[in-house]
This record gives C-alpha cells, structure tokens and sequence, in this order.
C-alpha cells in the first residue's frame, strides 16, 4: 500500500488509472476504501486518488486532527505527485475539507463535487460532536461504529458494506474520532464557500437524514455558478447506497 510523508504525516492513499487528476475526498470514520466502486469505475477515465485522511485508515495522526490541517496534507500530496490542478471529489467532511483546500491551494483545484455535505450546521453541530464523544466515552467504539452503519447506510445495504464500516470506524483510536468529529461538525466554511469560483456540482441523497437535502441545497446557494442534483432513495453516504444514481448524477460533470 502506497505511503507518502506530508505535513508530518505517512498519509496512506490508493492510486488507479491514467489521465487527468481525480482527488477523492471520504467521509469521517471511513477511508480511502469508501470510494472503491468509484475508483474502479473513474480510473477508466482519470488518474484517481484517494487518501486516508490523518488519523483514518493508513494515516498517521502525529500533529492531530482538523479540517484545515487536512485540506493541507490533500494540497501537499497534489504537489507532491505533480497532480495539480484536480477534479475533486468530496463526501461529507470532505466538504469544509475542500473548502479549505480551494482556500489553501486554489490552483490545484479544477473542478468540484460537493456530496452529502454542510457549510455549516451551527450550534447543532456542536452538540452533535458532545454527544458522540459522551457516547463513545460511555461505550466502545466498535459499538458506536455498528449503530452508525445501521443508522446510516439504506435498508437493503449489502451485510458485507454494513461490516466494513463499522469495522472502518471501529479500526480508529477513539480520541482520534472524537477529535476529529469535533473539528468536523463545528466547522464553518460559509465564507469560503461564497468565495470558490471553480465550477462546483453539489450533489445528496435524498434521503440523507445525518446532512439533509436542505444543507446542500445551502451550498449550492453559496457557491457562484453551483448546480444541485438530488440522488433518489440514497441516504447519507449516497456513493454506497445507489452507485448508478450517484454517477448519473456526477459523471458528466467530471467528464466535462
């Protein structure tokens, strides 16, 4: 498994394909893995990369954990690997990550596609993240892992995609979550956001009950020039759920 040293960090990353840059931004608790459908599918096309944040997957967790800090490990591994500028893809907390990445390093960002994601979710935010450090400090990770996957994945969800993300969650230190899901659900990328001017596609599941439809209508009001597409019957990670919709809903955008 490919390795690279950033910021501090040995940062994992899975790479595939030929052709223009495709950066792959997953969601909190997963990893590069997340995206393993779309790498298959994309690597036709471009040269995808996908990284294990710091603290997820792979990753070391040497200088912990924000948003910031990994939108700059994502713009050093672009100017690393000589992949500027890229198509970006993020889901969830990928979505204030590449805020922060266009903020950081605006040459290296192409094009971008927001998914199931917020700018900002205010004070729930806040108490979203006191609840899930209570919880995982009154229990165990690996249970709060398996109560996430059941709460978020679609009903008729493979067992085996319902295994690797409460595995995915579970394989992390429960600091490094918390942590993380602090950084996360506080954050605030309205302003950067009013300020991207890449061409942005802001897409959600339509049935995304942990960032509902509304948040990323939200960003593609922020956002000059974004456009919105729903993603019929998928919940909050939407490249699981229905695959098909969500390439119809992004591929011809990329491949523009």
């Amino acid at each position: 498994m490919p390795q690279i040293d950033v910021d501090g960090e040995s940062l994992g990353y899975d790479r595939a394909g030929r052709g223009a840059p495709l950066v792959l931004i997953h969601s909190l608790g997963t990893a590069a893995w997340l995206w393993r459908e779309q790498i298959r599918r994309w690597s036709t096309r471009f040269d995808v990369i996908a990284v294990d944040a710091r603290g997820h997957g792979r990753s070391s967790r040497n200088g912990g954990f924000t948003v910031r800090a990994v939108a700059s490990d994502l713009a050093a591994v672009i100017a690393a690997l000589g992949l500027g500028p890229a198509r970006v893809v993020a889901i969830s907390m990928g979505g204030p990550i590449a805020a922060h990445l266009v903020d950081l390093a605006p040459e290296l960002v192409k094009r971008l596609v927001i998914a199931d994601s917020f700018a900002t979710q205010g004070e729930a935010g806040a108490a979203r993240a006191a609840t899930i450090a209570a919880t995982i400090r009154g229990g165990s990770l690996e249970a709060f892992g398996r109560a996430y996957a059941a709460d978020t994945l679609v009903e008729d969800a493979e067992p085996a995609l319902f295994e690797t993300l409460a595995a995915s969650i579970a394989g992390m230190t429960a600091e490094a979550y918390i942590e993380a899901a602090q950084s996360v659900f506080t954050a605030d990328v309205v302003e950067l956001m009013k300020a991207i001017r890449v061409p942005t596609r802001v897409v959600v599941g339509s049935r995304d009950q942990r960032t509902p439809p509304h948040l990323s209508e939200a960003i593609a009001a922020l956002i000059p020039g974004a456009d919105f597409r729903a993603i019929d019957g998928a919940r909050h990670l939407a490249n699981l759920d229905r695959p098909e919709g969500f390439h119809a809903a992004i591929d011809p955008f990329l491949f523009a």
